[in-house]
């Protein structure tokens, strides 16, 4: 599977060490640091429903996105996302794009690092930014949340 972004290949669930991709269905980009969530790739039944109720969202609404779903090439839509926290309070609205066709979605790098700021040696550790992001998305897709 390759990046929509950049066409590196992706890190994906199978690999070892890391666990929470294989539970959430989580592809990343060593390159630009992107992540790809999947039902179709996911363990967890939470992450799988999530992920499905979610992707109702992006079946027949949403904007064109000149991008690729790396797991079925059809072209991606984007919709604005905001999450509301334990507190009640909300993130900052984030693009997502997300696959009409298929349960998967791709977090720009960018987008994600609003709420978690990039470790200073991302570039130079790419497994353990990923490990990072792997856990703030599998915290995002337990909080109630908002497409716009």
């Amino acid at each position: 599977m390759r990046c929509p972004r950049d066409g590196s290949k992706l890190t994906g669930p199978g690999t070892p060490g890391l666990s929470l991709f294989s539970e959430n269905g989580i592809h990343s980009c060593e390159s630009c640091h992107g992540m790809l969530i999947s039902a179709e790739a996911a363990d967890s039944k939470i992450a799988i429903g999530n992920l499905e109720k979610m992707h109702e969202e992006f079946e027949n609404e949403g904007s064109d996105v000149e991008l690729g779903c790396p797991g079925c090439e059809t072209m991606m839509r984007v919709r604005t996302i905001v999450f509301t926290k334990p507190d009640g309070t909300k993130t900052e609205p984030m693009e997502l794009d997300g696959c009409p066709s298929c349960s998967s979605f791709w977090f720009d790098s960018g987008e994600l690092q609003k709420l978690a700021p990039p470790f200073e040696t991302a570039d130079e550790e790419p497994e353990r930014e990923a490990r990072a992001l792997a856990i703030l998305i599998q915290m995002l897709m337990l909080l109630p949340y908002r497409i716009s």
